[in-house]
């Protein structure tokens, strides 16, 4: 597979037809053809078709620490999501506290919030220092 779907396994039926499984949230797609199946799940991950998330940026709603917390989460933080189709936006921060939509494979996943909470938080408080950022809420 391309390095954008990773995270996917294509296999064929007996039908002859194809099913792409992502296999960090099991969302599943299907497809006359491997092409089309691995179409059908890059459209339900939100990518075009050269891989890249179709999702908007939010950076340039925030200033100050809210701006470089929203980089961070687009740049470094999404890069590591990446290895499983996914992305971090940040919804809204106040207080420390940064509200953080994950998107992509990551969203509705099983183990999301066990990312959002250990890695995530921890990658932006190493980043940024547990008096900017004390806490982290997930937003769906």
């Amino acid at each position: 597979m391309s390095g954008d779907l990773d995270s996917v396994i294509i296999s064929k039926e007996p039908d002859g037809s194809f099913v792409a499984l992502h296999t960090p949230s099991g969302k599943k797609t299907a497809g006359a053809s491997m092409e089309l199946a691995r179409d059908a799940m890059r459209e339900l991950l939100g990518m075009d078709d050269e891989g890249d998330f179709t999702e908007p940026t939010t950076s340039d709603r925030f200033s100050g620490v809210g701006r470089d917390v929203a980089r961070f989460l687009e740049g470094p933080v999404s890069d590591m999501l990446k290895f499983h189709s996914g992305f971090a936006r940040l919804e809204a921060f106040d207080a420390g506290v940064a509200h953080i939509r994950l998107g992509g494979g990551c969203q509705g996943c099983p183990s999301s919030l066990i990312t959002l909470l250990n890695g995530v938080r921890s990658q932006l408080q190493d980043e940024f220092g547990e008096d900017q950022i004390v806490d982290v809420v997930p937003v769906d």
